[in-house]
């Protein structure tokens, strides 16, 4: 009875496991997006690569230290001429064929640099930290965009919803509607027509609702998706579609501060970087300093003999200073940095029309804003009148008063009223996202 007990216990948490709930409001789906989502991962990533680069633009600069071991052996002993008198030798002989150096060298050595000075290195330095900026930047931005397609699926998730809610009970209604027609038909008291024209109706109306219960779906899939939420589990909204249309038509008008918004900011950034690029092509022209010292230690001989006992190693050492001074290079750096310049005088105009972008963008978003409350207001009216027309026509029809023909038109009318309101509520949550966002929120 007990190891039943624990089969049963692990099949119910295992499909627990197979069908994980989770629960969202639209700032909690786009928290949760914000830290599964893989645009957002690869953006956190890209911050990363960028630390790494500074770092390694950073290493240049610091003391650079290698160790070397070799081991060489001359097959045969390089032989130098030099002028036989210089050694006493038989003067007919123009040259003597000496053969210096022994067969086999050992040696090891460590050496050691250091920059000193380097303009280049200076701006690159500088340029990381503000590329490093830059990156932060962008993952920002990429999370305000990924919290937009949160939100926005998640508003298309309820209004599909709620279309396939009114078309079912639209469908059940003229479900029965159809039955009792057919009812009356059998019993002599309408004609075939009649339940050919309701039929007909119930057929669009059925094939509506099937095309709404697969958007439903899909757009829920798609919520999943951005969400970072795998297909096979579940998920719930919390937030209903009023509560969202009462924070959204609440709102006061506010002027935009366009410094505010990420874009601008990653304009100013980008001119920046343009900047400093002109300027790391500038200081190609200073000298370049470097300290460096080494320390060598070789044995030589006949035999390889350098790692026994008694075997001499003759050590050397050596330290300096190198500078470099470029003095001409064809005029190819007068080129690049004229180069440079002029694509720095395109970021600088590409931020001045980046802000009069988002100044216009405000501007318009914010009209949209109100006129799409405007709009849904209007269109509230009319569903709720569409409503009452076809909730009175349906009384009528029942009561024998009027045809199918004009309950099939008052009902297409009804839905036509309930799609345009559903199209204004999703018009309107989209336009108060972006009138938000004008606004650097």
């Amino acid at each position: 009875m007990i190891e039943k007990i624990s089969v049963r216990c692990i099949c119910l948490l295992f499909s627990i496991g197979l069908h994980a709930q989770h629960t969202f409001s639209v700032e909690e789906a786009q928290q949760f997006g914000l830290q599964n989502n893989y645009e957002v991962k690869n953006a956190l990533l890209e911050v990363g690569i960028a630390s790494k680069q500074m770092k390694e633009t950073i290493a240049t600069g610091l003391p650079q230290i290698n160790a070397e071991g070799q081991w060489q052996k001359f097959l045969t002993v390089p032989t130098t001429l030099v002028p036989s008198e210089s050694f006493g030798g038989d003067p007919s002989n123009e040259f003597i064929e000496l053969q210096f150096g022994l067969p086999l060298t050992t040696s090891a050595s460590i050496t050691a640099s250091q920059l000193l000075f380097n303009g280049s290195y200076l701006v690159g330095l500088k340029a990381a930290k503000s590329f490093m900026a830059f990156s932060r930047m962008r993952k920002d931005f990429t999370e305000n965009q990924i919290q937009d397609s949160i939100a926005v699926a998640y508003y298309n998730v309820l209004i599909t919803k709620e279309n396939r809610d009114f078309l079912e009970a639209l469908v059940e209604t003229h479900n029965t509607i159809v039955t009792e027609i057919k009812a009356k038909h059998e019993a002599g008291f309408v004609e075939d027509l009649e339940v050919d024209r309701m039929e007909l109706a119930l057929s669009n109306m059925k094939m509506q609702y099937a095309n709404m219960r697969q958007r439903a779906e899909l757009s829920e899939a798609y919520l999943k998706l951005i969400l970072g939420v795998k297909l096979e589990e579940n998920i719930q909204l919390t937030d209903s579609l009023p509560q969202l249309l009462n924070s959204s038509i609440s709102f006061k008008i506010e002027e935009a501060n366009v410094k505010k918004r990420i874009e601008y900011k990653m304009a100013v950034m980008n001119a920046e970087l343009k900047k400093l690029d002109l300027r790391r092509y500038q200081t190609d022209k200073l000298p370049t300093i470097a300290a460096f010292g080494s320390v060598n230690t070789s044995s030589m001989g006949n035999e390889f003999t350098a790692f026994d006992t008694g075997s001499n190693w003759y050590p050397s050492q050596l330290v300096g200073v190198k500078v470099s001074i470029p003095i001409f290079d064809g005029l190819g750096g007068s080129a690049r940095i004229q180069k440079a310049r002029l694509v720095w005088e395109q970021a600088k105009n590409t931020k001045n029309q980046t802000e009069e972008s988002l100044q216009l963008a405000h501007l318009s978003a914010q009209s949209e804003f109100i006129n799409s409350v405007s709009n849904y207001e209007h269109q509230e009216t009319n569903l709720v009148l569409s409503k009452k027309i076809y909730e009175k026509t349906l009384a009528k029809y029942r009561e024998g008063l009027i045809s199918s023909l004009e309950l099939s038109q008052v009902g297409t009318e009804y839905l036509n009223a309930n799609t345009n309101f559903s199209k204004n509520i999703y018009t309107l949550l989209i336009k108060n996202l972006n009138y938000q966002r004008s606004l650097g929120k």
